[in-house]
């Protein structure tokens, strides 16, 4: 293991990414468990480091490999909480900000801050998701971008020049799941079926000027009138909800303009022809980048240590 450089462990709500990774920054190698903080009983965050990274580790107190975790972990629900800075915020402002840790086995961690926003009208925070963006700035280059992070909790984010000087929060996914599964919308769903055309038809009513509270209904009530199918009607709940948010997230951009896009294709390429039908263009930049976020802030760390 001695050409291990850092570890970076992505610690979300559901799922623990743990990457071993290079002096260049390369990924040397990388796990998945099923082990968000919501899976782990009794705080018992310990036991699970160990069990998904520990024959990665030296002995206690030796020379060790920088070890950086983010996300979720960082939370009041957590391991150790950090706190939330405040944006406008870079690689660099978060590394000021990490909270230095110690495993009761005696590793040194250290764990990544949020972000936060807060304005006389709205708050908003996020957790991990700035890791991704800051993973994904080779990519971007500098200048001007605005980054969609599809999702339970879809993030909007504007990026200039390195800096995130500005973020939304939109709970399309979390609303579509509790409107389908707890409210009566939910009765005269097919819930494993899937329809582009209903799909379309919700992207086409989120465009109305009545806005999408006013069309919710017709999830339930096209169905008992015969003029949705009932095979379409959770997908044109989806088509909705989604086209909402991008309308409202992309209503200031000119047309011709670019919005970048970091998700599982199982959501980006949605949301990608959602988009495009604004005159927006789409970048879709992978998957996933938090690994090279996390990688950023070491070197960050690295600077301050």
């Amino acid at each position: 293991m001695g050409d291990t450089a850092v570890l970076a462990l992505d610690w979300g709500t559901t799922r623990l990414r743990a990457f071993r990774m290079a002096e260049d920054g390369s990924i040397l190698e990388q796990r998945a468990a099923e082990a968000g903080i919501r899976q782990i009983d009794d705080n018992d965050f310990e036991d699970v480091f160990h069990t998904v990274v520990g024959d990665w580790l030296p002995p206690a107190r030796q020379p060790s490999p920088l070890i950086v975790l983010g996300g979720m972990i960082g939370s009041r629900q957590g391991w150790f909480e950090t706190p939330y800075v405040p944006c406008p915020a870079d690689p660099i402002r978060l590394a000021d900000h990490a909270i230095a840790a110690h495993t009761d086995s005696g590793h040194a961690l250290w764990i990544a801050p949020g972000l936060s926003l807060t304005s006389e009208s709205r708050a908003d925070v996020m957790r991990g998701e700035e890791l991704q963006i800051f993973g994904a700035l080779d990519q971007l280059g500098p200048g001007r971008h605005l980054i969609c992070l599809p999702g339970t909790h879809s993030k909007w984010a504007l990026l200039e020049d390195g800096i995130i000087q500005d973020f939304r929060t939109y709970m399309t996914g979390e609303l579509f799941d509790v409107l389908r599964r707890h409210s009566i919308l939910g009765t005269t769903i097919e819930h494993a079926v899937w329809s582009d055309t209903g799909f379309q038809k919700g992207l086409a009513a989120s465009r109305s000027e009545a806005g999408p509270f006013a069309h919710l209904f017709t999830a339930r009530a096209g169905t008992l009138l015969d003029t949705l199918p009932v095979e379409e009607s959770g997908s044109f709940l989806s088509g909705l909800l989604i086209g909402s948010e991008i309308a409202s997230a992309t209503r200031e951009l000119a047309e011709g303009s670019e919005v970048c896009i970091i998700g599982n294709p199982d959501l980006t390429d949605l949301y990608t022809p959602a988009v495009e039908q604004h005159g927006i263009r789409c970048r879709q930049l992978g998957e996933y980048t938090g690994a090279y976020g996390l990688f950023r802030l070491a070197m960050g760390l690295r600077e301050k240590c």
